[in-house]
């Protein structure tokens, strides 16, 4: 009766850990939708500033999205053929940024089928309140046909090879993912019913300002880039952008661990 009443407990904990894990820290969270967000340019909404280019190219529509009515749309297809991003800046997280509770960015994508391979959509996190694409310490592009560019400058979102490549991430909602632990970082892509398909580590990412205390001090840019002027229209959406720290799924097993040992005992 003992060891039931104890396993009942165990359980309980572990579901209260994973729940704490599901209700993380949310850093800010946009779904694109209205409030707070109206159709047209973004810029000036809810903190969202022009990053490169003056942000040129986008626009909350209210024709396509992954979940509500809204996103944010990138139109490549005719003129607007550079690099444009727009970007809003977040307060660092004053040490709350551990190896057991990283810093995580992520934004659904959606590559239209028309875009061509060198026209590439991504996620760049950036160590200043101001910076755009070009001051990037932490990046992941998708480009249309399908491949993963990633790493810890601009470059390697546009000029470096791929690091994963899937055609099925091309007419699909994905998700993409940027981590940081305070030191490290990484990238993953996750399938539509989030599935991890890819995911890679970083060694030392310059984004302290992310973990230290001032206001304003970092930002993300989302946006969209080239590799060559070859094919380079497109069309390409984000919705769904969160950032927030979370429990690392480790730190949440060392914990039932713990619980068990202490039920044995």
């Amino acid at each position: 009766m003992m060891e039931k009443t104890l396993r009942r407990i165990l359980v309980g904990a572990v579901a209260s850990l994973l729940a704490a894990s599901a209700s993380a820290q949310v850093i800010y969270s946009a779904g694109f939708e209205n409030p707070p967000f109206a159709t047209g340019s973004i810029i000036g909404q809810d903190g969202w500033a022009a990053g490169s280019t003056s942000g040129t190219s986008q626009s909350i529509v209210d024709s396509f999205a992954r979940t509500g009515s809204q996103s944010l749309f990138w139109n490549n297809s005719v003129t607007w053929t550079s690099f444009y991003s727009v970007r809003h800046a977040f307060d660092g997280q004053a040490g709350a940024i551990t190896p057991a509770t990283p810093l995580e960015i992520s934004s659904w994508l959606y590559v239209d089928a028309t875009t061509g391979p060198d026209r590439l959509y991504g996620v760049y996190a950036v160590n200043s309140g101001t910076g755009t694409l070009g001051s990037t310490v932490l990046g992941i592009t998708i480009s249309g046909a399908g491949a993963v560019r990633a790493g810890k400058n601009w470059s390697s979102t546009y000029n470096a090879p791929p690091l994963y490549t899937d055609p099925q991430l091309v007419g699909n909602w994905v998700k993409v993912v940027l981590s940081y632990d305070g030191t490290d970082g990484g990238a993953a892509v996750y399938d539509s019913a989030e599935n991890l398909l890819w995911s890679t580590a970083f060694a030392a990412v310059s984004l302290a300002n992310a973990n230290g205390s001032g206001v304003g001090s970092w930002n993300v840019n989302l946006g969209s880039d080239y590799i060559t002027s070859a094919a380079r229209l497109g069309k390409g959406y984000h919705d769904d952008f969160l950032v927030r720290v979370v429990p690392e799924p480790a730190s949440i097993l060392l914990a039932g661990l713990a619980l068990l040992a202490l039920r044995r005992r």
